[in-house]
């Protein structure tokens, strides 16, 4: 009788922890309130202590650096279990990314649903289209996942991106021979090579859509800034004729630039963000929000 009340005990807490596993949005801590150098949630201990520490310092430099505000998450089950409605609404509630620039860029890992979804805001969408994100998945992060090896694939994904942020070749990675990958990427290339003007005016006209109302926004002023390393940036401010928002972003300006590489494509945006105070404070994101863009890829 004795061993029938432990093991319906220890059912009924084997129960109650597989439940509390599932995370809803408000349930997931915002570490970065907790210490402004801390960019990953891992509650349920998915990623190890030491990729938690490498991909948080990723993320502080990109943000000291003024390219971007990433947020990582990764949970073993969430609800609602739509992984694009529950990142959208997480990183938009975290205000990820600057709220002028919109730079923020969310991931988040489910091992429950064995999926990975990025979602960027708009200041991102130039450098991380949804083809981009879809290809650093399947070439960086895939292949790990697949193996178990979780934090390995995040961390190798958070350094990819945080070199195509900051304007450096993406490396191939060795032996990705992963069929879709290279399917994607032929797409991509042959799209590229047949309709560019196309591909263009689209995405010229999808970045200069207000984030806030969706009309056309106008360029009202436009500066170029030396960032150093032979680099010239160009920046725009963005007004909407309708609401009134304005919207600042920066890209290459191929004509100052004294070195090659890049297309007047690539968006960097840069500029302050909304967390303050030094050492180890409590901070928060700046107060970006999203549009849809990004991908997802399983395994």
């Amino acid at each position: 009788m004795k061993r029938l009340l432990l093991c319906a005990m220890a059912l009924l807490m084997l129960g109650q922890t597989l439940e509390a596993a599932i995370y809803r949005m408000e349930d997931v801590p915002n570490v970065q309130r907790m210490d402004r150098t801390r960019f990953v949630a891992n509650p349920d201990g998915i990623l190890s202590a030491d990729a938690v520490a490498a991909i948080d310092a990723v993320c502080y430099s990109l943000k000291e650096r003024g390219i971007a505000e990433v947020a990582v998450v990764a949970l073993k089950e969430i609800e609602p279990a739509d992984s694009f409605e529950f990142a959208v609404g997480l990183f938009e509630s975290w205000g990820v990314g600057d709220d002028k620039l919109d730079n923020g860029l969310g991931i988040l890992l489910v091992e429950g649903l064995r999926e990975v979804r990025f979602v960027t805001g708009y200041g991102l969408e130039g450098v991380l289209s949804d083809a981009m994100c879809y290809r650093l998945q399947q070439q960086y992060m895939i292949p790990y996942f697949r193996e178990g090896d979780y934090s390995q694939g995040m961390l190798e994904g958070v350094a990819a991106v945080d070199k195509l942020l900051s304007g450096e070749e993406l490396p191939i990675a060795e032996g990705d021979d992963d069929a879709e990958a290279m399917v994607v990427a032929l797409i991509f290339t042959a799209l590229c090579i047949l309709l560019p003007l196309v591909l263009i005016v689209l995405g010229e006209r999808r970045r200069n859509r207000c984030p806030q109302c969706g009309k056309m926004m106008q360029i009202v002023d436009t500066s170029d800034m030396d960032a150093g390393n032979g680099l010239i940036l160009k920046i725009e401010t963005l007004r909407c004729p309708y609401c009134g928002k304005e919207h600042t972003r920066t890209k290459r300006n191929d004509r100052g630039n004294r070195r090659g590489g890049g297309g007047g494509l690539f968006i960097f945006p840069m500029g302050g963000f909304g967390s303050g105070g030094g050492g180890f404070s409590g901070g928060g994101f700046g107060g970006g929000s999203f549009g849809g863009g990004g991908s997802s890829s399983s395994w």
